[in-house]
């Protein structure tokens, strides 16, 4: 894969005959899909943050569509739940780019027809999702006000030191919640969820790390609601 950039710009509603659907909106494209769960009214005269929550390898977006669907409307925010079009995401499984060209349809599409706040996005991974999210929502720093990980397993940095990085992003720079479990068996604790946090410390990041005692390549049943609550309490907004 030659770039991770997303290629769409943010635009206004367009005016329109018919109110958009509310609740849970399917989305598709070819062979992808996604989900998009809206709180049960939306008014047209405020701007509504959007979650974009990308599921590990195995493809569990319809497990995090039962997580998060109370979600929108107690948050009053969008998720945004895509499926890979192969078994991981194509920065993983895939020489080309079918999922980020999907997100790219599904953003222009949401920013069409509902009232999204351009200033208020957020990339959350579970596993390969996140390490997905992390390195597409650095790449596209501009975009994403706050990235969450959950068992974050790499982060594809361009320029690929983090001084350089460091050097390269503009501000204000995407505020980062990571957490990970002591004896998670897949990614090593010290062998790689350390070195990850640090590394993006050293580029110059704001990293909440949070700390999983015990647990294992497995979400804490608390993970997205704090996740969620450092965001929504401001800490995840740049200042």
């Amino acid at each position: 894969m030659d770039s991770l950039a997303l290629r769409v710009e943010y635009k206004p509603v367009e005016p329109v005959d018919e109110a958009p659907p509310t609740g849970f909106v399917r989305l598709e494209q070819g062979r992808s899909s996604a989900v998009l769960l809206t709180p049960d009214e939306i008014d047209g005269d405020r701007r509504y943050p959007l979650v974009t929550v990308l599921h590990g390898a195995g493809r569990q977006d319809e497990a995090l569509v039962k997580t998060f669907r109370d979600e929108a409307e107690a948050r009053q925010a969008f998720f945004l739940i895509p499926r890979s079009e192969g078994p991981t995401w194509d920065l993983i499984a895939s020489e080309g780019r079918p999922d980020l060209d999907f997100l790219e349809y599904a953003y222009d599409l949401i920013y069409r027809r509902f009232p999204i706040d351009p200033l208020r996005q957020v990339l959350m991974g579970y596993s390969d999702g996140a390490s997905y999210a992390l390195s597409v929502g650095l790449c596209n720093s501009t975009m994403f006000s706050a990235l969450i990980g959950w068992a974050l397993g790499f982060v594809v940095l361009d320029p690929p030191t983090a001084e350089q990085f460091a050097k390269s992003i503009p501000e204000p720079r995407p505020r980062i919640y990571l957490e990970h479990g002591t004896h998670d068996q897949l990614f090593d604790f010290h062998g790689v969820a350390i070195p990850n946090r640090d590394r993006l410390q050293q580029a110059g990041f704001d990293v909440t790390f949070s700390i999983d005692e015990g647990g294992r390549h497995w979400p804490s049943g608390s993970f997205h609601r704090e996740a969620l609550d450092w965001y929504f309490a401001g800490a995840g907004r740049p200042a």
